[in-house]
Order: C-alpha cells, then structure tokens, then sequence
C-alpha cells in the first residue's frame, strides 16, 4: 500500500442497530489506519445564541481500507464525522492510488 502521509488515526465503528434503530450495547470497534494524510479544509461559524464551528477536513487513506459513511474518525483531539461516501483515485494508469474520506466536525 502506498504511504500518503504520516497520520495515523481511528475509525470508529458502532455495532450496528437492532429492530427498532436503537444502537446495539459494547463499545464501538476501533481500526488504526497508518500511513495517511490528514489536510484541513474550510471552517465557518455561527453565531446564533452560541458559538457554533463546522469544520471541513479530507483524509486521504492507502486502497483497499475499510472506511464507511457511517464511521467516525478520531485523529488527535478531533473527532469527525465522514461526510458522505468515500471516493477511491486512481492514478495515471488507472490503478487505485488513493480513497479520499471528506470529513466534518461541529463544536459549540
């Protein structure tokens, strides 16, 4: 696998839901994933009876790992929430390069 960065960070992955949506008891699966870029991107805040900041990152993480939609991310303090599907690059001969994970997270 390929090294993109020298990030090491967690997903976090809850246990699933039963019948009725409700979380399924234990504590979530952790996954450390190496050798990954963490970037930030954009920022904004909102004002409105309190300080609200979402916040914007991208990770980029090796082919092949096993990061979800549903999944959290914990990387050093931060705890982000994945942003939409993950979405696999490929390089100039057309062979998985990279997935880029877009990532949110709201404080305030």
């Amino acid at each position: 696998m390929p090294r993109l960065g020298n990030h090491t960070a967690l997903i976090v992955r809850g246990r699933g839901t039963d019948a009725h949506g409700d979380p399924l008891p234990g504590d979530p699966e952790e996954i450390e994933v190496t050798g990954t870029s963490m970037q930030p991107g954009a920022s904004a805040e909102n004002d409105d009876a309190r300080t609200t900041v979402a916040s914007t990152w991208f990770w980029f993480v090796p082919p092949g790992t096993d990061v979800r939609a549903t999944d959290q991310v914990r990387w050093r303090s931060h705890v982000f929430q994945v942003d939409g599907e993950p979405q696999p690059w490929d390089d100039e001969r057309g062979r998985p390069h990279h997935i880029e994970v877009q990532l949110r997270e709201v404080t305030g």
